[in-house]
């Protein structure tokens, strides 16, 4: 996929690898005194070389559309609610996509927020921006304790403005009962008796402890493998099991603490199932909740005896019912406002009713009686949005970016505001026109193609057809390319000669495309990706422009993985072409058995590639769950999955316009994005002083990298790696 201008790229020659690996080291030279001082920085494999520094501004959007980004962890000050902490992550399990937006703190209320993240600092020099959960010690509110899930558990004395590691084993949920202070932790349950300062086993547990939870005295844990326990004096003791996978999250009664609700993720559910015990956790019923998606946040009520408060992934508002065991409950309606609930956290409010902190995909909110009326938002100036995609025009100063749980935005002044919610619901993929940036292009498979005249600040075009992969013929970029599909079709190849205004099937015949890719030194050279989430990956090139194709020679490893394997649809390959060079060809492939991102690399036109490097997942503490729905998230309609790219990133994005040597390329993964000046042979590390390190899309503008992260918005590079 190209994200850039194309039609300015001449035939260059490619020079003799001789050349080309002088010029790498004269540039590599040049870099690192451009870059500054080196920095020794963690490596996913023993032959990346260290990262040299390279600092990052978030450009946002920020209040795009009126929503902010994922809130999944919070701490107030009681005394004085305008002092607060934020943060978002993994939460309670690993389901969905990791947030990595750090710590925020804000002493006014929500009129203004600050990061806090120093030393708040991974094993390996990294920011710990998977922030799960955080904790206040109410009597000495200096104290802050926050556990992330690569960085494991960190303490405060001073408000947030340091942290210390007090524990390095990710770690999920904080609970206190009187003096004793546990945390759900890889370990099982951890203890503390002195602020969070040290810790100790209390409940050892192979497959970890999710989530700990307390009310009037009494506390319960649940675990990986989805048993409950009860803590009895100094002694844990295994109760039922509900569902069928790990215990998302517990709520106790206060005011009958042998009523306990749990939200599990079973392996049949999307987000999670509720189940209810009456017994103080021995037995369980099955409790339908009707919602939208799932029960993701369950809280009991501080007021109101046996009222259980719900955050629906989708609902719209706060739902709560009566907590008696009743697996078909009476519902209502309460505050509405919401949308993908994440946690509810009741507060002191009026006499009949709670205040709630609601803590969501669209950022934290709040409102001062849950069972009615509506939530107010707090955080919308925090720029933690999840960005799928980003396009930049060629002089950077429009920006395009497709969002998780919001539509697309889009900012016309490089970034410094967002006015625009676009088009598309969720995802899809953004682009510019190459010749006139004043067209610009959201792709969503799931619903159209969306097509602005005015640098995306409008969208009257909605083109009837579902496209993903859309690229540019270089020779005239008002001839386009992507991959289509219907409901009820097969995906296809398909080709518009009027700017994307009408389209027509190319009648290249390929089962299950997803990929389309065209040289920019040379319109007749292109390559297409097929596959499914449970297929061998399969490329095929062109070199006459599709009058005739063949499979490539690609050494990829082309084992199949069974549907129960599949975390999320995944498409493996992603092809891009050197913009001088259409003999160069680099393919990133995601191995579905490791996570790990091999990067192949052809020298004649993708007739055949060797492995040029491998990028080595660092081995979660906390594995991806498993999830027996592999299919696409809006709604089934083919075997040829959309988001190639939604979690695992890998894309690989050339700078299109490097004025001499090789030209530098970047490759994004979900743990960390990596740099190349010599066609891929060697990576440096990019995000070593970034807050988020997991990426989906990039793009290039004057020589700066833009990066679409999972938790901090875009990020772009402070300076130009290749002008």
């Amino acid at each position: 996929m190209l994200h850039n201008k194309l039609a300015l790229m001449g035939n260059a020659r490619q020079p003799s690898r001789t050349a080309k690996l002088a010029t790498f080291w004269i540039t590599t030279v040049l870099l690192l005194f451009i870059l500054g001082t080196s920095r020794q920085a963690a490596t996913t494999d023993e032959t990346e070389t260290p990262a040299a520094q390279l600092n990052w501004t978030s450009i946002g959007p920020r209040n795009a559309g009126g929503w902010g980004g994922k809130v999944n962890a919070f701490a107030y000050v009681e005394s004085n609610p305008s002092v607060m902490y934020i943060g978002a992550g993994w939460g309670n399990t690993p389901r969905e996509s990791p947030s990595q937006m750090g710590i925020y703190r804000t002493t006014d209320g929500g009129a203004h927020w600050t990061e806090a993240n120093q030393g708040l600092t991974n094993a390996d020099g990294t920011i710990s921006s998977v922030v799960n959960s955080l904790w206040l010690d109410q009597k000495n509110p200096s104290v802050v304790l926050a556990s992330t899930e690569f960085g494991g558990t960190f303490k405060s004395s001073d408000g947030g403005t340091t942290w210390n590691s007090v524990d390095r084993f990710a770690s999920t949920r904080f609970s206190q009962a009187g003096a004793v202070l546990y945390v759900a932790s890889r370990k099982g349950v951890l203890q503390s008796t002195d602020d969070g300062s040290t810790w100790t086993v209390s409940l050892s547990l192979p497959q970890s402890a999710t989530t700990v939870a307390t009310a009037a005295g009494v506390t319960f844990a649940g675990s990986g493998s989805g048993d409950v326990y009860q803590l009895s004096g100094d002694t844990w003791t295994k109760l039922g099991h509900p569902g069928t996978g790990p215990i998302h999250d517990l709520a106790v009664d206060p005011f009958d603490t042998t009523i306990v609700y749990a939200n599990v993720d079973d392996k049949t559910a999307w987000n999670q199932n509720l189940y209810g015990s009456v017994d103080g956790g021995n037995t369980w019923t099955s409790i339908q909740c009707n919602c939208s998606i799932g029960p993701q946040a369950i809280a009991f009520s501080n007021v109101t005896p046996h009222r259980l408060y719900l955050g629906d992934d989708g609902s719209g508002a706060i739902l709560y019912f009566k907590a008696d065991g009743n697996p078909q409950p009476q519902i209502s309606r309460g505050a509405s406002g919401t949308v993908d609930v994440r946690y509810i956290v009741p507060a002191a409010g009026q006499k009949a009713d709670d205040a709630c902190y609601v803590l969501q995909d669209q950022g934290l909110w709040f409102t001062p009686t849950c069972s009615s009326g509506r939530i107010s938002g707090l955080s919308l100036q925090v720029n933690n949005t999840l960005v799928y995609d980003v396009a930049v025009s060629p002089d950077g100063m429009k920006v395009e970016a497709p969002l998780q749980d919001n539509s697309s935005t889009s900012s016309q002044n490089g970034g410094k505001s967002w006015p625009v919610s676009g088009p598309a619901a969720e995802g899809g993929e953004a682009r510019y026109h190459p010749d006139n940036s004043g067209y610009c292009y959201i792709a969503h498979p799931d619903e159209a193609l969306f097509i602005s005249k005015d640098g995306c600040a409008t969208f009257p075009q909605v083109i009837n057809i579902l496209p993903e992969s859309l690229t540019f013929d270089p020779s005239n970029a008002n001839t386009l390319y992507a991959v289509t599909g219907e409901d009820n079709g097969a995906a296809q190849i398909s080709k518009s000669v009027d700017k994307g205004a009408t389209w027509k099937a190319t009648g290249w015949n390929f089962t299950n495309p997803y990929q389309v890719a065209v040289a920019p030194s040379d319109a007749k050279s292109i390559v297409v990706a097929t596959g499914t989430a449970t297929s061998p990956p399969k490329l095929f090139y062109s070199h006459d422009g599709g009058v005739t194709w063949k499979q490539s020679g690609a050494a990829l490893e082309t084992q199949q993985v069974s549907p129960d394997q599949i975390w999320f649809p995944t498409h493996r390959l992603y092809a891009a072409f050197d913009p001088k060079d259409a003999q160069t060809v680099l393919l990133a492939d995601h191995d579905p058995k490791t996570d790990n991102v091999r990067i192949y690399r052809s020298s004649d036109g993708a007739q055949t590639f060797t492995l040029a490097h491998t990028f080595v997942q660092p081995k979660p503490q906390r594995p991806w769950p498993v999830i027996r729905r592999s299919k696409e998230e809006m709604r089934p309609r083919r075997d040829s999955f959309y988001y190639a790219t939604r979690f695992y990133g890998n894309r690989v994005v050339f700078n299109p316009a490097a004025q001499s040597g090789d030209p530098a390329m970047v490759v994004t993964t979900r743990f960390g994005a990596f740099l190349s000046m010599d066609l891929g042979t060697t990576w440096k590390r990019i995000d070593t002083t970034a807050v988020p390190h997991h990426f989906i899309g990039a793009a290039w503008a004057q020589g700066y990298v833009f990066l679409a992260s999972f938790g901090e918005g875009i990020i772009r590079s402070n300076k130009a790696i290749q002008p």
